[in-house]
C-alpha cells in the first residue's frame, strides 16, 4: 500500500501568489508512472505532470507537464487544477493567460484546496484579470489560513484585518506620516508606502506606494526593500522585473530579514531574476530557517531529503520537517508523517506517522486524509476501524483523490 508524499510549496510571501507548484512524491519510476497515467488515473497523471515539470527521470518539459496536469485537472484533481493555474499564471508550457489561471485556481479553491484558495485570494487582492476586491481576497485568504496556509495568514495581516489595532483617527495619522515622510523619516516613508499599496484610509495608488517605498528602501529600510521587491516581482506600480525584485530582496536579505531570505531562496530555486542554483537556494533557505521561517524550514527539509544543493541527509530532513510541522505548516506535517511511516531519519513509528498525518488531514491535506483512511483500514498505527476508514476515504474521494474512490 504505497503512500505518495507531498512536498515543498515554493511560494513568494507577502503581496503574492504562490510561486511554485504543489509537488507530489515521486514514489515510482518514470516508466511505471507513465504506464499508470495512460490508464487515465487522475492521481498518476498529476504525478507524471510533476515529473515533467522538474525533469525527474525525464527531460524537463513544461508543455508535457501542462498536458498531464490538464488531464488530471479535467478529472477533478484539485492539486492538478491549482498547478495548472500556476502554469497559466507563469506562462510555462502554455501561453500566459491570467483569466484561465484564475479559472483553474478557483476550481481548486472551491474543492477546498488551501493553495488554490490562497491564489484566488491573491488574484482578488491584486485585481489581475478580475475586479479588485479586498473583501473577496479576505474571504479566500481566511479559507486558506484556516487550513494553516502561512502565506494566507501573512497576507491577512497585511490587509489589516485586526481592526482594533488601527488608529482611531486614520486621516490624522496619515497626515502625520506624510509630514514625517517628507522630512526624510524612513519608517514613515515605509508605512506611507504600505498604506498607499493597500488603500487603507487613502485612495489606493501603486505608483505612490512605489515612490515612498523607494525613498525608504534607498535609506536601507529593510521591510521597504522587501515590499518593493514584491512590487517589482508582480509589476505593481512598476513594470514587472524579476531582476529588480531579486536586487531589492537581496538587500533586505543581506540585512537579515527572514522573509526576504526565503523569497530569495525561491528565486534561486526557480531561476527567476538570477541563474538557477540549488546551492544558493539552500543557503538562503537555511538563513531564513534558522530564524524560524516556517516555509524555509520545510523547503530545507525537502532539499536534505532529495539531496538538492546539499548531500542527502534524512536525519537533517527530519529535523527541519519537525521544526516546521511544530509551527503548524500542513506540508511539513505530512512530510514528517511520511518520514515516520518509512523510517527515514528516525526509527519507524506508525503511531507517530498516524498522528502527524491526522494533523495534516484536519488542516485539509487531501492525501493525508487518504493515508489516514488506509491506516484505519489496515490497523497501522491505530486500531483497525472500518467505519473511520470509510469516513476518511470518502473525504479524500470527495476532494479529488481518485485512488481513494477505487476501493
Amino acid at each position: 500500500m504505497p503512500t505518495f508524499k507531498t512536498s515543498v510549496i515554493h511560494k513568494i510571501l507577502v503581496f503574492s501568489l504562490s510561486l511554485g507548484l504543489t509537488f507530489p512524491a515521486v514514489a515510482a519510476d518514470f516508466s511505471t508512472t507513465q504506464a499508470l497515467a495512460e490508464q487515465d488515473d487522475a492521481d498518476t497523471e498529476y504525478r507524471l505532470g510533476f515529473k515533467y515539470y522538474i525533469g525527474k527521470g525525464v527531460e524537463q518539459d513544461y508543455a508535457k507537464a501542462f498536458e498531464w496536469y490538464l488531464k488530471s485537472a479535467s478529472q477533478g484533481n484539485a492539486e492538478a487544477q491549482n498547478n495548472l493555474g500556476e502554469l497559466y499564471d507563469k506562462g510555462k508550457g502554455v501561453e500566459q493567460d491570467s483569466a484561465k489561471a484564475f479559472e483553474w485556481y478557483l476550481k481548486a479553491a472551491e474543492q477546498g484546496d488551501a493553495k488554490g484558495q490562497f491564489n484566488v485570494g491573491a488574484f482578488y487582492h491584486k485585481g489581475e484579470g478580475i475586479e479588485q476586491s479586498d473583501s473577496k481576497a479576505i474571504e479566500w485568504y481566511l479559507k486558506s489560513a484556516s487550513q494553516g496556509n502561512a502565506g494566507a495568514k501573512n497576507n491577512l495581516q497585511l490587509l489589516n484585518l485586526n481592526k482594533e489595532n488601527r488608529p482611531q483617527n486614520q486621516a490624522k495619522t496619515i497626515g502625520w506620516l506624510i509630514k514625517a515622510a517628507n522630512e526624510g523619516d524612513a519608517n514613515a516613508q515605509f508605512k506611507l508606502g504600505v498604506i498607499y499599496h493597500e488603500g487603507d484610509g487613502i485612495t489606493q495608488d501603486y505608483s505612490k506606494a512605489v515612490e515612498w517605498l523607494t525613498k525608504a528602501a534607498n535609506q536601507g529600510q529593510l521591510k521597504a526593500q522587501y515590499v518593493l521587491g514584491a512590487m517589482h516581482y508582480f509589476g505593481r506600480g512598476v513594470e514587472q522585473d524579476y531582476i529588480k525584485a531579486r536586487q531589492w530582496w537581496q538587500q533586505s536579505a543581506d540585512q537579515g530579514y527572514d522573509e526576504a531570505q526565503y523569497n530569495l531562496g525561491v528565486m534561486y530555486s526557480h531561476g527567476e531574476g538570477v541563474a538557477q542554483s540549488h546551492n544558493q537556494a539552500f543557503n538562503w533557505y537555511q538563513k531564513a530557517a534558522k530564524q524560524g521561517q516556517v516555509d524555509a524550514q520545510n523547503n530545507l527539509g525537502v532539499m536534505y531529503e532529495n539531496g538538492s544543493g546539499i548531500a542527502k541527509d534524512y536525519a537533517k530532513a527530519f529535523m527541519w520537517y519537525q521544526k516546521s510541522a511544530a509551527q503548524g505548516l500542513t506540508e511539513s506535517q505530512y512530510n514528517l508523517a511520511w518520514m515516520f511511516e518509512n523510517g527515514y531519519g528516525v526509527k519507524q513509528d506508525y503511531k507517530q506517522a498516524f498522528n502527524w498525518y491526522l494533523k495534516a488531514a484536519k488542516q485539509g491535506d487531501t492525501m493525508a486524509a487518504y493515508v489516514i483512511g488506509t491506516m484505519y483500514n489496515h490497523g497501522r498505527g491505530v486500531p483497525q476501524d472500518k467505519a473511520q476508514a470509510n469516513i476518511w476515504l470518502n473525504k479524500a474521494c470527495g476532494n479529488g483523490v481518485e485512488m481513494s474512490c477505487n476501493r
